[in-house]
């Protein structure tokens, strides 16, 4: 089991509370936001933010995927989130999203090290994945910094079109050598 609270500077990651989901309905309901990942709907239906909170604890429960808020440590805002999967699903390990007004603040990189961290030394992973738009190299960078190499680049359905993404990499034995 993954702890409640995880704190990694600049941010903390904790469980959404139901109090969340407006923030997740502004941040996430945001175009720019919705356009660079692979599953967040736009226009961002009501009551989607909800609904998607309320299925975080059963998932947790299962071991299937442990999904964190992304929040400012200096003032528990609400900036984004984070999903780890133990099992890679057709979005890999790894899937994360920050608020437009958030991008730039090095909040993914110290989400997704974390997340990384908690996959290697939290659970029996032995590789961890995250794949992003090649259009979205800001993700990219994220992931870079993580350590993950690229492993391939492949066209996959997003919004009814195809288009290429990347998928990146790291294995256990990598991020020892890293730490």
């Amino acid at each position: 089991m993954l702890p409640e609270r995880v704190f990694c500077s600049p941010v903390v990651l904790r469980h959404f509370r139901p109090g969340d989901a407006s923030g997740v309905q502004q941040l996430a309901g945001d175009r720019a936001v919705a356009d660079t990942t692979a599953v967040i709907p736009h226009p961002y239906p009501g009551g989607m933010a909800e609904a998607w909170i309320a299925t975080h604890e059963d998932e947790r429960a299962r071991g299937k995927q442990y999904v964190f808020a992304i929040a400012r440590a200096v003032d528990e805002k609400l900036v984004g989130a984070i999903a780890l999967r133990p099992v890679a699903s057709e979005h890999e390990n790894v899937g994360y999203w920050i608020g437009r007004e958030y991008w730039g603040n090095s909040y993914a990189t110290a989400a997704t090290r974390a997340m990384i961290a908690l996959a290697f030394s939290c659970l029996d992973c032995q590789q961890v994945t995250a794949s992003y738009l090649t259009r979205n190299p800001g993700s990219g960078r994220v992931l870079e910094k993580c350590g993950l190499v690229l492993v391939r680049r492949e066209l996959r359905d997003h919004r009814g079109q195809p288009e290429e993404f990347c998928v990146r990499g790291i294995t256990r034995d990598a991020w020892e050598q890293l730490r």
